[in-house]
């Protein structure tokens, strides 16, 4: 998309986006799900080219971000056999905020 990535090991929060430059920065050493889910919405960011994550900016970063890692039939199936949204997210391989955002 445009965009480099690069991982610092004292970033306070797990991602951003640096709008103007195309530079999204990780927190290194997540777990991958959380690393993956991560950039997603940071991707997001830089789709919509975010300067700013209100709240409600970052609501549509995790809903896009949802889009891009969550397969509609794969959702389904992970929803028929697990009753929690941790769990769906344990079975998807993402974070609980992506698997929030796919469902609202």
């Amino acid at each position: 998309m445009g965009a480099s990535v690069f991982w610092a090991r004292d970033l306070p929060e797990r991602g951003r986006y640096y709008p103007g430059v195309d530079v999204i920065v990780l927190r290194h050493g997540m777990t991958e799900r959380r690393t993956v889910s991560t950039l997603a919405h940071e991707l997001a960011h830089h789709y919509y080219g975010d300067a700013l994550c209100t709240p409600p900016v970052g609501r549509r970063a995790w809903r896009w971000a949802a889009r891009l890692l969550i397969p509609a039939r794969d959702y389904a199936e992970a929803e028929a056999e697990h009753q929690s949204a941790g769990a769906i997210a344990d079975h998807l391989g993402v974070t609980i905020e992506v698997v929030y955002a796919f469902a609202a």
